[in-house]
């Protein structure tokens, strides 16, 4: 991951997840679950339950509405039919049961979630009240034609009862008083409704155990898709999506807890080297040494690339947090063996606290993840938990970010051109583009600020193109003798395609790519060296020049001069300024010059901003100058009329 962007690119990615194919390497979805009932245990007996609650609730729901009808229209039917006494006492059977079904349906049974042991009464008292019913009516007129509504119910029942004990009960009741009021009609036909009671009830429960048995294949398959999306196909562990339910229900229940994410260092690289197969082992691996770390209050899920998430739930302090955090790091830091391969990667965390430090689930996962980005910058391979300092500072970037997603890119950001001088010749050989910013909503936005914030909100290619073609725009009215150098952040190198689009606009405009030089910084490389070194030696390959700006900043910049094809290395101003007063800074930029006229590379020397300055660097004959000496940063008009101006001096000179 690069210092700026949240964009997570690697096997598979917040871009989303771009997962290898894991069956390749004997990582298939049924392995996967077989781990995790491993892991986990058989589902357990009350998800089960809750499972069987919700297969059966609309079963049950869907049966109240048309048997409640139905009594209503039984009810008309007893004021039709019945007189005096049996007139209430059916009415009164028949009205309340279709109310009473309408309770059940509306008040004891809404949309949501409703537990099994409830269902299971309201089963039974429906089939209750259904029984009641038709045996009050067999009791005060017995009719032998309709001894069937015993076996009806017997069906019904064998649908309605929920758990299997309830259908046993309800379907044994019904059948029983079948053979009980049977007794009252002839003997024929006693005996067959007998029989009609006996095939009915190995109907009844055979039905009952065969819709039971299909119900619960169908949960135990659901539950098993359940736990497959609530964990990562690769590693196995909670995924993105499960850590997000987790968090919100911590924050539901206020239960306080701190989240961290961890990004590991080094292994882009080593899946760049090694391909994604070696790169989806490593990751398994450090997911198999964060799961030995795994309690009831510590949980770690994979929210995708290189990044894992890490809650911690009960109370432990800032101190216990960090020293929790620098174990799970050396852990995963201890080497790695993969056939031939010893691999070595490390980790980087940032760690927030719910509810001291965010009030909801996105707040708090978002100031984890600023942590994050800050340890990048300032405690690389360390936990880092966010303050309030870092507090402030995000506030100013979302702001920052919102600012630059909603700003037309297009006609708010603009370059000036500063020149690069050929003090030999005294003539001006190449401009440097320097972006800026003009918003509407925030005025003018230092560079350094706008970049960052566009690397860490996965804008910075947007930036970038944009920048780039209004290079390309000024570098056509310019002579065919002047370059431009643009400079490329870390994830415009980390995407080799982006690059190569750049490449396919010079070539689409017919520019000689030796009139461009990308300027890439120690910061910019030193994340993926290797990776780096292939896509400049293309580009240099291609006919596009390469410089090293800043150099001297950082503390190993005399290797990127040995390992990069460079074209020029750029002297950082901030030895310049120093020539006149530090004899080791004159030295060291004498020596700098010296390297690059030893090893054929042009050099810069940056920020030179006084005549005083100059008759100092003077004597360490430096090839180019670039400062305010010789140019201010200008717009494309400005440089214009410079050239132009310079045109005239020559042409001047020449017919002298």
């Amino acid at each position: 991951m690069s210092t700026g962007g949240r964009k997570l690119v690697s096997n598979d990615t917040w871009k989303q997840d771009e997962t290898a194919d894991e069956s390749d390497h004997g990582w298939t979805p049924v392995a996967l679950l077989s781990g995790l009932r491993d892991q986990y245990g058989e589902w357990t007996d009350e998800t089960r339950q809750q499972a069987m609650a919700e297969a059966y609730r609309p079963i049950v729901r869907g049966f109240l509405l048309p048997a409640g009808l139905y009594y209503l229209v039984v009810t008309l039917g007893h004021f039709h039919d019945e007189v005096g006494f049996q007139l209430l006492f059916l009415v009164g059977n028949s009205l309340g049961t279709a109310i009473l079904y309408g309770v059940f349906r509306t008040w004891m049974l809404p949309a949501g979630r409703t537990s099994l042991n409830r269902l299971e009464t309201i089963g039974l008292m429906t089939n209750l009240l259904m029984y009641g019913n038709t045996a009050a009516y067999m009791y005060l007129h017995f009719e032998e034609q309709k001894l069937i509504y015993f076996v009806l119910m017997a069906v019904v029942f064998s649908t309605t009862g929920v758990t299997l004990r309830a259908t046993l009960a309800s379907v044994l009741v019904s059948i029983a008083s079948l053979f009980w009021f049977a007794r009252q009609a002839p003997p024929d036909i006693s005996e067959q409704f007998a029989f009609i009671g006996v095939a009915t009830s190995f109907a009844s429960i055979g039905m009952a155990t065969l819709l039971r048995k299909a119900i619960m294949s169908q949960i135990d398959a659901r539950l098993s898709a359940d736990q497959l999306a609530a964990h990562d196909s690769l590693t196995g562990i909670a995924n993105r999506r499960s850590l997000f339910s987790r968090v919100e229900g911590l924050v539901l229940g206020q239960q306080p807890f701190w989240i961290g994410i961890l990004d590991l260092d080094g292994f882009k690289s080593i899946n760049d080297i090694y391909g994604h197969a070696t790169g989806d082992h490593l990751l398994r691996a450090v997911a198999e040494r964060l799961s030995l770390r795994r309690t009831d209050s510590v949980e770690f899920a994979r929210i995708g690339g290189d990044e894992f998430a890490i809650v911690m739930t009960g109370e432990p302090d800032q101190d216990e947090v960090v020293q929790f955090g620098n174990c799970l790091i050396q852990d995963i830091s201890q080497e790695y063996e993969m056939q031939s391969l010893r691999l070595s990667i490390s980790g980087t965390i940032g760690f927030a606290h719910f509810p001291t430090m965010g009030a909801d689930a996105r707040d708090i996962y978002e100031k984890a993840d600023f942590s994050l980005y800050r340890a990048k910058q300032v405690a690389r391979h360390q936990p880092l938990i966010f303050s309030v300092g870092q507090d402030k500072e995000m506030r100013a970037t979302l702001l920052l970010e919102r600012a630059l997603r909603e700003a037309k890119l297009e006609d708010e950001l603009f370059l000036l051109f500063q020149p690069q001088m050929d003090i030999t010749r005294t003539k001006i050989v190449s401009f440097e583009a320097l972006a800026r910013w003009q918003s509407p909503v925030l005025g003018p936005v230092a560079p350094d600020m706008f970049i960052r914030a566009a690397e860490r909100a996965g804008l910075i290619q947007n930036v970038s193109r944009v920048l780039f073609v209004k290079a390309l725009d000024a570098l056509e009215f310019w002579p065919s003798d002047i370059s431009v150098s643009f400079n490329l952040s870390a994830q415009d190198l980390a995407d080799r395609a982006f690059i190569f689009s750049l490449v396919e606009e010079v070539r689409h405009r017919n520019i000689a790519p030796s009139r461009i030089e990308f300027e890439i910084t120690e910061t910019a490389v030193m994340k993926d060296i290797a990776t780096s070194r292939v896509l400049l030696e293309d580009l240099s390959a291609a006919g596009f020049k390469i410089a090293l700006d800043d150099f001297g900043s950082g503390y190993s910049s005399f290797e990127y001069i040995d390992q990069l094809p460079l074209d020029k290395v750029k002297i950082d101003k901030s030895f310049v300024r120093k020539v006149a007063a530090s004899a080791a800074s004159r030295e060291i930029v004498a020596g700098v010059i010296t390297l690059c006229r030893n090893l054929g590379l042009k050099c810069v020397l940056e920020g030179v901003e006084t005549e005083d300055e100059m008759q100092i660097l003077a004597p360490l004959s430096p090839p180019l100058i670039q400062g305010y000496l010789y140019g201010k940063p200008m717009p494309q008009r400005d440089v214009l009329a410079l050239l132009l101006q310079a045109k005239d001096v020559e042409a001047a000179a020449s017919a002298a």
